[in-house]
């Protein structure tokens, strides 16, 4: 039986260390984290099932060197965030509603994050008072 996780998984060592992904990985995963955010909490590790290489939870939050494959076409901002973007923490697409993007950090990373140029802690930052206090006028 293996022990619960008490703490968010954030390196490949750590992750390979719990069984979610083989030791032949690690190098491949550490390259990932070195360029996009890592964090995997104990409650989605404990829902990862490290007996099947295709485990779709897996799939989702466990680096994977793909990640790293770039073209062309790929754009840091896929969704285009920043041209509705009036001011700091504000993304207003329609006309009725915004998104406001108090803190750029979460507590797992999705790998299919389509915000991952911009979260993560050496990435994003929560917002400051007085950015706060603009996105609100």
């Amino acid at each position: 039986m293996t022990r619960p996780l008490r703490q968010t998984l954030r390196t490949a060592d750590q992750i390979v260390d719990a069984k979610l992904a083989p030791a032949d990985r690690a190098h491949d995963i550490a390259r990932v984290a070195d360029r996009y955010a890592v964090a995997i909490s104990p409650a989605i590790a404990g829902l990862i099932d490290p007996a099947d290489v295709n485990d779709p939870i897996a799939r989702q939050f466990v680096p994977d060197i793909r990640e790293l494959d770039h073209r062309p076409e790929d754009r840091a901002d896929p969704i285009g965030d920043d041209a509705h973007s009036p001011v700091t923490g504000i993304v207003h697409r329609y006309p009725d509603r915004v998104l406001l993007k108090i803190a750029s950090v979460c507590p797992v990373y999705c790998r299919f994050c389509f915000r991952r140029e911009m979260v993560g802690p050496t990435h994003g930052h929560a917002l400051s008072d007085a950015e706060f206090d603009s996105a609100l006028s």
